[in-house]
Order: C-alpha cells, then sequence, then structure tokens
C-alpha cells in the first residue's frame, strides 16, 4: 500500500510540474507575440509622424518606448530558450529511461520465446497437465498456460507500444530542437535591432539638446496646456458633486451636501463597492494599447531638470480604435475641452472613469453602459500622427492612478 502511494505520488508530482512548465510557456509565448505587437505598432506610428522640430521629442519618445519593449522582448525570449532547454535535457533522459526499458523488455521477451521453443511440443504441455495429481492441481495448471500466453501477447503489445512512445518522444524532440533554433535566431535578430536603435536614439539626443532652449518651451508650453485642460475637468466634476448633492431629501431624512464628495444612494454605494473590488481588474478602455506617459509627476526622458505630470495615462493605440467603458455606469458628461477634442464621464457611484480625446461619441448624457461597451474612438493627432486617448480615473475628486485598477497584461 505504501508503495503503490508513493509512486501515485510521484506521478502526481510530475503531472503536476508537466503542467506548471506548459502553462509557464503558454504565458512567455503570449508575452513575446504581445510586446512584438507593440514594437509593430509604433513603427508604424513613427512612420506617420512627420520630421519636424516641433515632433523630434514625440519620436525620441516612441524610440524610448521602442528600445524598453526590446529589452523586454529579449528578456522574454531567454526565458523562452532556458525553457526549452530544460524540456530537451528532460526529454533526451526520458529517450535515454524508454530505450533502456525497451531493451530489457525484448531481453526478458527474447528468453521467454527460447525457452518456449524449447518446450513448444504439444505433447509436452499435454503431459504437463496430464502429471497433475489431481483435478484442481491440472485446472491450475491449464490457468497457468493461459496466463503464460496471455502474458507473451501481453509483452508484445508493451514492446510495441514503448516503440510508440519513443518515437514520439524523438519527434518532439526534434520539434523542440527546431523551435529552440528559431527563437535563438529571433533574439540574435533583436539583439542586432536594439544595438541599431540605441545608436539612433542618441543620435535623436544629441540633436535635441543642440535645440534645447526651444524644446524646454515647448515641452513647457505643453505643460500649460495639459494642466488647463485637468483644471476645466476638475471644474466639470466639482459642478456634478454639486448638482448631485443639491436639495437631497430621502424618506425625510435631509442629507448635508458637500462640495468634496458624491451623494449616493443605496444603489450608488453598491455600484462603487462593486467598481472598488475591481481595482487591478477592469478591462483596458482601448483593446490594441500600449502605455506611452505612465500616471504621475516625472522627469522629462531628456531634460531631468523638467519635471512633467499626467493626471491619468496615455494610451496609444491604432487609428479608429474604439474606446470601451472600463465598468458598468451612467453617462454623467460629454464634454467638448478645446485641445483635448470630445472627453466622455461615466459616473460608477463616487468613482469617475474620463476617456479624453475622443473625435466620436455613441453615446449621450443619461445613457446607462455596460462594461466593455463601445463609447467612441479615439481622435488621430493630424501633425504627429498620433493615435492617443487619455485616461482617467477619480473618486470624488482625488486624482487615482489608472495602472492600478486596468487588469496587467
Amino acid at each position: 500500500m505504501k508503495k503503490f502511494f508513493l509512486l501515485f505520488l510521484i506521478v502526481f508530482i510530475a503531472h503536476i510540474n508537466d503542467s506548471q512548465a506548459q502553462n509557464r510557456k503558454k504565458r512567455l509565448e503570449a508575452k513575446r507575440l504581445e510586446l512584438q505587437r507593440e514594437i509593430a505598432q509604433i513603427n508604424n506610428q513613427l512612420q506617420k509622424v512627420k520630421r519636424t522640430r516641433q515632433n523630434a521629442l514625440e519620436i525620441l519618445n516612441q524610440i524610448n518606448r521602442k528600445i524598453s519593449i526590446r529589452k523586454q522582448l529579449i528578456s522574454s525570449l531567454r526565458k523562452e530558450i532556458n525553457l526549452l532547454s530544460q524540456k530537451i535535457n528532460a526529454t533526451y533522459k526520458q529517450i535515454l529511461d524508454l530505450e533502456k526499458e525497451l531493451k530489457l523488455l525484448k531481453k526478458n521477451y527474447a528468453e521467454m520465446v527460447r525457452q518456449s521453443y524449447k518446450s513448444r511440443s504439444r505433447n509436452s504441455k499435454i503431459y504437463f497437465l496430464l502429471s497433475a495429481e489431481d483435478f484442481q492441481q491440472a485446472f491450475k495448471r491449464m490457468q497457468y498456460l493461459k496466463q503464460y500466453a496471455n502474458y507473451r501477447k501481453n509483452q508484445v503489445k508493451e514492446i510495441e507500444q514503448k516503440k510508440k512512445e519513443l518515437e514520439q518522444l524523438k519527434k518532439e524532440l526534434e520539434a523542440s530542437k527546431k523551435q529552440k533554433q528559431d527563437l535563438f535566431g529571433t533574439y540574435k535578430k533583436e539583439q542586432d535591432l536594439i544595438v541599431q536603435e540605441q545608436k539612433t536614439q542618441q543620435k535623436e539626443i544629441e540633436k535635441i539638446k543642440k535645440k534645447s532652449v526651444f524644446y524646454i518651451a515647448q515641452i513647457r508650453k505643453k505643460e500649460r496646456e495639459k494642466r488647463k485642460i485637468d483644471i476645466l475637468i476638475e471644474a466639470e466634476i466639482k459642478k456634478a458633486i454639486m448638482r448631485s448633492n443639491r436639495n437631497r431629501n430621502v424618506k425625510g431624512i435631509k442629507y448635508t451636501t458637500s462640495k468634496s464628495k458624491f451623494f449616493m444612494t443605496p444603489d450608488a454605494k453598491k455600484l462603487a463597492n462593486e467598481f472598488s473590488k475591481n481595482r487591478g481588474l477592469l478591462p483596458w478602455p482601448v483593446k490594441k494599447a500600449y502605455i506611452s506617459r505612465h500616471y504621475g509627476s516625472q522627469q522629462h526622458e531628456i531634460y531631468k531638470n523638467v519635471k512633467v505630470i499626467n493626471s491619468g495615462i496615455n494610451l496609444a493605440t491604432e487609428k479608429n480604435s474604439k474606446v470601451y467603458a472600463v465598468f458598468k455606469g451612467k453617462v454623467l458628461q460629454i464634454q467638448i475641452i478645446p485641445g483635448g477634442n470630445t472627453t466622455v464621464y461615466i459616473k460608477h457611484g463616487n468613482y469617475l472613469s474620463i476617456y479624453q480625446n475622443l473625435k466620436k461619441v455613441f453615446v449621450k448624457p443619461g445613457d446607462v453602459v455596460k462594461t466593455k461597451q463601445a463609447i467612441g474612438l479615439v481622435a488621430t493627432d493630424p501633425t504627429t500622427g498620433k493615435t492617443e486617448l487619455k485616461f482617467l480615473i477619480y473618486k470624488n475628486l482625488k486624482k487615482l492612478n489608472p495602472e492600478n485598477w486596468l487588469m496587467k497584461k
């Protein structure tokens, strides 16, 4: 019983390890394809960006992003290659073990055939039965002969089965070797590309540094424009809070108004609680996108003495990409912002998801929307050729980091 349990445990652990390895392989393959898609997307955007002095910073930003993604891709490829090496080594060991087992089976079967040949006479089998002391012993001897014949048949079947297993393992080994070779080729190609891109990056940096006065002024101008848009958004949220709290009477209970928090009905509280529980699980508002600018205060990529502040995250995507609601809620407002195109506000209790830089909108104020419902199309900048959604999350008047709320890719 103990031996059986030990054998079961070994098989069970081996199955788990194999399953984990397969899952890891799938995750790495999915990540590699996603990173390759992002690089292709950036290359496509770079082709559309006009090479003017005004766009030089944008070109450099995209080159920087591409280098960062390529580094991740190289790291992911290295992990895939290592995983394949482990699989190849394990397969080699399986083949050696199976060959030993097959050799032993063939040896045992050959000995069995040899012994059977010595006693192949039909009379010897009859004599073996007739020489029994009684009927019961004769019956047992008859059973033994049947079992022996079946055992020989099973030995033949087992040998054939082991041969098939061995052949399959050898095919898997060759496939793994081919895959490893292909991956290593891709790995070397990516290393060569990143060297070229880093040279291009350095040339762009040198060009921009020579005209630092112009570019710093350009950055600061954009920061002032962004701040104006943020002020307009916050003013809109304040108006919405005031409207929600104006003259609220529910069943004779007077609710105190607040200038910084939404009034919430029981249904609104329930919705806010559901939204809160989905932190880190919300779907992305655009399907094919990468974060081109992160949330919060950060140093500029080139001018370290210049700080840039982002109230949300910028999601670079493809032209005419649809924008989707990240959670169920109610459209609070549609706002046209100068320099920011159209902005959609969706209310989830006392949370707001805000979608900025839309060229077309499919919803209107008061509409109830579902999670992943299309609400509009992202606008494309005619000068830079960049298609980018600005995505923000607020809790009342407090800005939150959207990266903490979206599902990890």
